[in-house]
């Protein structure tokens, strides 16, 4: 039972990834197109990158967790 368990846990932590990326990508990709057409001044540049930094560790954090099979909320593998 604790090889499924694990890898119902790296799916959820897949599910996390993907969300993680949803969520970060969308407005990054917003303030992309908001510069290009002149909405806003290019010094947003320097807050999107911060945002991405972010967002991409926060990704990756999620992706190591789903291919270990570890939980999302969780720091180690179940016993």
């Amino acid at each position: 039972m604790g090889f499924v368990r694990n890898i119902l846990d790296g799916l959820l932590s897949f599910g996390a990834f993907l969300l993680t990326l949803g969520v970060f990508a969308g407005p990054s990709w917003a303030t992309y197109l908001a510069v290009s057409g002149g909405l806003v001044t290019p010094w947003i540049y320097v807050l999107l990158v911060g945002m991405l930094y972010v967002g991409l560790n926060l990704a990756i954090a999620f992706l190591r967790k789903a291919l270990d099979g570890i939980s999302p909320l969780r720091e180690r593998k179940r016993g």
